[in-house]
């Protein structure tokens, strides 16, 4: 079973005008590209009209947030930290 919401490429949002014009969009493309079968693309659309039936591809098929890049840390040079916060007497190592 395929996420009926990238059948049509559509977001969860979509209200039921939007399903059924993913779903006219869907089957154009689809003539050229076959990426889909017919009844593929006719499941996807039932599938987001039932409420009930909604609701269960939305829990099976939940939005996962794209993962963002980690920045790169950047540490302090020597010449930028400044020493005179530095007490030497508390930080004895014997």
């Amino acid at each position: 079973m395929k996420n009926p919401y990238e059948v049509l490429g559509l977001t969860q949002e979509a209200s039921n005008e939007e399903i059924n014009l993913g779903f006219k969009e869907a089957v154009k493309q689809n003539i050229k590209s076959r990426l889909h079968t017919q009844a593929e693309l006719m499941t996807a659309r039932q599938q987001l009209l039932s409420p009930a039936r909604r609701l269960a591809a939305d829990f099976l098929y939940p939005v996962r947030p794209k993962a963002k890049r980690p920045r790169k840390l950047t540490w302090p040079t020597l010449a930028e930290v400044n020493l005179d916060l530095f007490n030497s007497d508390a930080h004895d190592s014997l």
